[in-house]
């Protein structure tokens, strides 16, 4: 294995302080002397490269390496958060998900390039055989926008068939509760509750709580008195 550079080893920190210098392009020897003066990357220098100090060409190397992938994933961050800043590029017609987000954005970017590239071709065969390229990296666009939209309905197809399948659920369930051997089980002492009707005719009859018609009362007139 290739023994890391002299820059790979030093702390995230200050790789990250040397990355934004050479994003403002600051001259290599001003870097330069900004790191020698640091206590940590000499004492990093002394126990791993025997104190030999960072030079231009390591430099370089590591701009040509990699800072260009550090730069690029800047890159894609400022512009994630672009894409979520509503005074940035978070425009109405940019609504959704992230990655929904990034392909409408993709396909902005692409149909502004491809209007540039249109205009700048005045010979008319050189027009048309970029349009020719462009129609075809459009077909491939639209060939994802469909797949994309197919997986949508499949996944609300999905849904809908959840939905179908709880709701029969449910109904062969209280279908199930109903049956009278079901019953049963679920309700055993159901049976033994309250009385039967000629139980309740018997109980009043012998504590005479049954409403026997009375006869009428008669009542005697007075003979000193008229009415």
């Amino acid at each position: 294995m290739s023994r890391p550079s002299k820059i790979a080893r030093l702390p995230h920190e200050t790789r990250e302080q040397l990355n934004r210098r050479l994003l403002d392009n600051q001259p290599a020897n001003s870097i330069l002397s900004w790191l020698s003066a640091m206590s940590d990357v000499q004492a990093l220098l002394d126990a791993e490269f025997d104190g030999v100090a960072i030079t231009e060409q390591n430099l370089s190397d590591w701009r040509h390496g990699p800072f260009r992938h550090w730069q690029t994933r800047q890159e894609a961050l400022n512009l994630v958060h672009a894409l979520q800043d509503q005074d940035g590029l978070a425009h109405k017609d940019l609504a959704g998900p992230l990655s929904e987000k990034l392909v409408r954005w993709a396909a902005l970017q692409y149909a502004a390039t491809a209007q540039a590239l249109l205009d700048a071709q005045a010979d008319p065969a050189t027009h048309w055989s970029r349009l020719r390229e462009l129609c075809a990296d459009v077909a491939r666009l639209r060939r994802s926008d469909l797949a994309a939209e197919r997986v949508g309905l499949e996944r609300e197809w999905l849904a809908l068939e959840k939905n179908i399948n709880e709701t029969q659920k449910e109904k062969d369930f209280w279908a199930w509760t109903k049956r009278p051997d079901i019953r049963e089980k679920l309700y055993p002492n159901k049976k033994g509750l309250g009385l039967s009707a000629a139980t309740r005719k018997r109980i009043e009859r012998e504590f005479g709580l049954l409403s026997y018609p009375r006869k009428p009362l008669r009542i005697k007139a007075d003979p000193g008195k008229s009415c």
